[in-house]
């Protein structure tokens, strides 16, 4: 039998075979919270964070809760002037529901809600986010931009230009404008990470430091009820339960987590961007999930589904 650290070495070289047969950078950083076995590749190269960037607005918001700075029953009525484009269900709605901030917060998380994600940092304000990340020991981790800021900058607009509308953005992109220099995909200036950092900040979470154990556990409940499963959840056994937020625009597939194995929580953070591919790309990260999995627990069995009958006929 392989020993363990023979096992995590044999892992590594996996992950590395998935993520270099990729068409783009894939940024890989597992720690098993446990022994502290670590998985890593390219685990310190910056990523465009996409909606990633809601793990940190999540914590920082909890921060603020504490330090009562901030009401999570507060509520927001939602005019024509909160809208933001991309993901989330909020923009489609009538004008005048108001949700609670704890409601915002679950959407941001949940279903990466973008009307959702502006809204909590009109709240909790870039500037105090940023101190926070720099506190943390985070310094490559960076959110200069709110969602709206980011997905203008795609297709050449300016948040801060006022004919610059919500409207117009979903004209530029239905006619296909994309702007491959703006700040978006940029390695500077951009909400950007590193695959071991959000890890960092994840484990911190998941080992109720920094902030009260209540906080830290009424964040993972929001993460954990995380719709999008296409990454980290995906070869994973049936049941597992994953505290995690994905993240996804144009050339640029993410996923960052913990993963509750049956021995115990281990960290995951997959990042790729520059996709020539970004279906093959996603299906590259569920892999190596599959993969570290297989390193840090054990082989995953073969699901087969359909009625016994069936199944012993196979």
């Amino acid at each position: 039998m392989a020993s363990e650290s023979g096992r995590v070495e044999e892992t590594r070289a996996r992950v590395a075979e998935v993520a270099d047969g990729v068409e783009g950078i894939v940024g890989v950083y597992a720690k098993d919270l446990a022994s502290g076995a670590e998985i890593a590749h390219h685990a310190d190269t910056i990523f465009p964070t996409a909606s990633v960037m809601k793990i940190p607005i999540l914590y920082e918001l909890y921060r603020q809760v504490e330090a009562g700075k901030v009401d999570l029953a507060a509520r927001t009525t939602l005019d024509e002037a909160h809208l933001v484009p991309g993901s989330g269900i909020l923009q489609d709605l009538e004008p005048g529901l108001a949700p609670t901030l704890k409601d915002l917060a679950t959407l941001m998380i949940t279903i990466s809600d973008n009307v959702a994600t502006d809204l909590v940092l009109d709240r909790i304000g870039l500037d105090a986010l940023a101190a926070t990340l720099s506190e943390l020991g985070l310094p490559r981790t960076t959110i200069p931009m709110t969602t709206r800021a980011l997905l203008y900058s795609t297709v050449g607009l300016d948040a801060a230009n006022p004919a610059h509308t919500h409207a117009l953005y979903g004209e530029r992109s239905r006619a296909g404008v994309i702007d491959w220099g703006c700040r978006a995909y940029a390695d500077e200036d951009n909400n950007l990470t590193t695959p071991r950092e959000m890890a960092a900040l994840l484990e911190r979470i998941e080992r109720r430091e920094g902030l009260a154990a209540a906080s830290c556990a009424a964040m993972l409940d929001i993460l954990k009820r995380q719709k999008y499963g296409d990454r980290i959840p995906q070869q994973l056994p049936e049941g597992t339960d994953v505290a995690h937020k994905t993240g996804s625009i144009r050339g640029v597939r993410n996923d960052a987590g913990i993963v509750y194995a049956p021995a115990g929580p281990y960290t995951l953070s997959l990042f790729a961007k520059r996709l020539a591919d970004p279906v093959a790309g996603v299906a590259a990260l569920a892999r190596i999930s599959r993969i570290v999995w297989e390193g840090f627990v054990g082989p995953i069995p073969r699901t087969v589904y359909g009625p016994a009958s069936e199944r012993e006929t196979a």
